[in-house]
């Protein structure tokens, strides 16, 4: 995701007002956050804008854009993205159509409408609207199912889901008073945050279910989502050995090492990688600078502070404190 304009703004659930001058800068502001594209519009008002960054990765805007506006992505825009990012949209008033995929969609005020980011799309409004606007990662979207990137097709959340309803009532209601809250505890915003995406993506699998049934996973797929769910429950843990983790899934050590070789890695090497890769997302989390190194290495299971800066070291090529510098900036 392009970087300029992201960098400067704060994290949620404070949004920042972006100024959009004119219609050309509405535009960049647009290019830089969601995804270069076209913006067309009838009337001089370019609208209005308000953007942060998500904690767990991604951007969250929220746009006002008058009747008659046009927002359109073509090969040639989004060629040169580089992510597998998922586009979700609330609908907080207004009416229009999004096209991507030749499926056509009408949303009205209360939809909750998605798309791909790499995928040529067209927003149009029939009158003013405004949106709330999420992009990020489909592995966040999908979690541990990420193999599923290749069935995700454009469509909007059934309008009788009492979790569209649940994904509107966060938006109106509870989106507005984060800002207080997170004011008194530092780990509200971010739990607040994980439990609008996760609604957000169980309304888009909901509004699949009528579609087609659901592929069922190999019997392999389906363990290697519950160990890449159960490391991420342990990984505090500091000797997290294979005994352990296979009792936890209720298989055989055995059974857990055979998970490894069928994907040509080994557990120890597996358990390091995933322990560097929270570490280093804890490091750029502004949420945990009241944490020394040591405590973010203590916390991801590294019970040697010194072993764990060379392995940061070898992984990443920076050492631990640069990261985190580089994430303060």
């Amino acid at each position: 995701m392009p970087t300029s304009l992201l960098a400067a703004l704060p994290y949620m659930p404070a949004l920042q007002p972006v100024d959009a001058l004119s219609l050309h800068h509405m535009k960049y502001v647009l290019d830089d956050l969601v995804g270069p594209g076209e913006l067309c519009q009838s009337q001089n008002f370019p609208g209005s804008l308000s953007a942060c960054r998500l904690m767990g990765g991604g951007v969250m805007l929220m746009a006002e854009l008058p009747h008659g506006t046009v927002v359109r992505h073509d090969w040639q825009h989004v060629a040169q993205l580089e992510s597998d990012d998922v586009l979700a949209s609330i609908v907080l008033e207004g009416s229009g159509c999004v096209e991507q995929n030749g499926v056509a969609l009408q949303f009205a005020s209360g939809d909750v409408f998605y798309r791909k980011a790499r995928i040529p799309s067209t927003v149009r409004n029939d009158s003013a609207c405004r949106f709330l606007l999420l992009r990020f990662s489909f592995s966040r979207f999908h979690g541990a199912h990420t193999s599923r990137f290749q069935h995700f097709v454009p469509t909007m959340a059934r309008r009788d889901s009492a979790l569209r309803q649940a994904v509107w009532h966060y938006a109106q209601q509870v989106l507005p008073s984060l800002p207080q809250l997170a004011g008194q505890s530092a780990d509200t915003a971010y739990h607040a945050e994980q439990a609008f995406v996760s609604m957000l993506s169980a309304a888009y699998s909901e509004s699949q279910q009528p579609l087609a049934p659901p592929i069922a996973p190999a019997p392999d797929d389906t363990r290697w989502n519950l160990l890449a769910a159960t490391f991420d429950a342990l990984l505090c843990e500091p000797d997290l050995t294979v005994a352990q983790v296979a009792r936890t899934m209720g298989i055989s050590p055995r059974l857990l090492h055979r998970l490894f070789e069928r994907r040509g890695l080994r557990y120890g090497s597996y358990l390091l990688e995933r322990r560097l890769e929270r570490a280093h997302a804890e490091l750029g989390n502004p949420r945990h600078a009241r944490l020394s190194v040591a405590d973010i290495a203590y916390r991801c299971g590294f019970n040697n502070a010194s072993h764990f800066s060379r392995a940061f070291r070898q992984r990443y090529g920076l050492s631990p404190s640069a990261v985190r510098q580089a994430g303060a900036a």
